[in-house]
């Protein structure tokens, strides 16, 4: 955080000078027919989108390609931000930013919703998978334990504040019952922005929820129909998905694609994939680690792709959530069979 401050303080500051205006809005702002709706990822965004329907325009803030876990608004973003309605968080790990841009923009109307207040939150260690804990001592494991009622206390103490920001897995709109809650909070958010609108919201809601569970159960089928249990990825962004759905991420970089793993974690991967025959690795076509091709080279595999949906493509900007989560469930019928 420390490297990113001063980059954005020109960016706060710009946005504090229109904050002190920002609540008198001129004719042209109140003739306005949608809603205007800031997302910081690209799930969140799709999800917006199938609720609030031609009432909104949704912007993503990350630009195609880029990376959410990195990323910083620009000044012109801020100031855009500074003239729309709702912002919407996923309150997780990804938006270290949140916090100061939510003080930049006291006195403007715009409004933050933290779209996974209502998911069980899955802390990031528990989504790594057990071959790097094998690169532990005992010692280590002993130190881990020791800590655990601390940490605990530690989230107790900020239940209050929302989510801590840096021990929790973001990636929670993979797993399909997560998004049916972020849509909720989406609606509600929605729905208390623009009133009159709210029979349209909800019954949106209703068709998301019933595509969701179709998804759902899609999920369950290529997992059941399989005869491996463990996918090999990119970056552990599918704990949610994996938990959900009973197989196990094999992740080659951490939570953030740019946790590359140490040459120890990267010999145990490579054992653990020969040991499970495994044929492919899912790449995602917005993160590709080098070392990635390194161990698909190593082990003989192929590739797949898959889709994180923290952000996409250029091509894949307008593409809905159900779209890429559906050829996610055709990429695990290949990996997994």
């Amino acid at each position: 955080m420390k490297k990113i401050i001063p980059a954005l303080t020109v960016a706060f500051a710009s946005a504090s000078v229109l904050a002190a205006c920002g609540s008198n809005t001129d004719s042209s702002t109140s003739d306005k027919t949608q809603t205007e709706v800031y997302a910081s990822t690209f799930a969140t965004a799709a999800i917006a989108r199938e609720i609030g329907g031609d009432q909104v325009n949704v912007k993503m803030i990350v630009p195609p390609g880029a990376d959410p876990h990195s990323y910083e608004p620009t000044s012109k973003q801020l100031t855009e931000i500074a003239k729309g309605d709702l912002f919407l968080l996923t309150g997780t790990t990804l938006e270290p930013y949140s916090k100061k841009i939510q003080e930049s923009l006291k006195g403007t109307d715009v409004r933050f919703v933290e779209t996974s207040k209502d998911v069980n939150l899955l802390e990031s260690d528990a989504t790594l998978h057990a071959h790097e804990e094998d690169e532990h001592s005992e010692d280590e494991h002993a130190h881990e334990e020791e800590g655990h009622d601390d940490h605990a206390t530690d989230e107790h103490a900020h239940k209050e504040e929302g989510h801590d920001h840096g021990k929790y897995d973001p990636h929670v709109w993979l797993d399909p019952v997560n998004a049916k809650a972020m849509a909720r909070s989406i609606t509600t958010a929605l729905s208390k922005e623009v009133p009159k609108d709210k029979a349209t919201f909800e019954k949106n809601l209703k068709a998301f929820d019933q595509q969701a569970d179709e998804l759902d159960e899609q999920f369950k089928q290529a997992v059941a129909d399989g005869s491996k249990k463990e996918l090999l990825v990119t970056h552990a962004a599918y704990g949610y998905l994996a938990k959900r759905y009973g197989f196990t991420q094999l992740p080659i970089a951490g939570i953030s694609p740019s946790d590359e793993p140490s040459q120890k974690q990267l010999a145990a991967l490579v054992k653990e994939a020969r040991m499970h025959d495994l044929k492919y690795v899912a790449f995602e076509e917005t993160v590709s680690p080098k070392v990635a091709r390194v161990i698909q080279k190593e082990i003989g595999a192929e590739s797949v792709t898959i889709h994180n949906l923290e952000s996409v493509t250029k091509a894949q900007q307008n593409s809905s959530y159900f779209k890429l989560m559906g050829e996610n469930v055709q990429t695990l019928k290949k990996a997994l069979q």
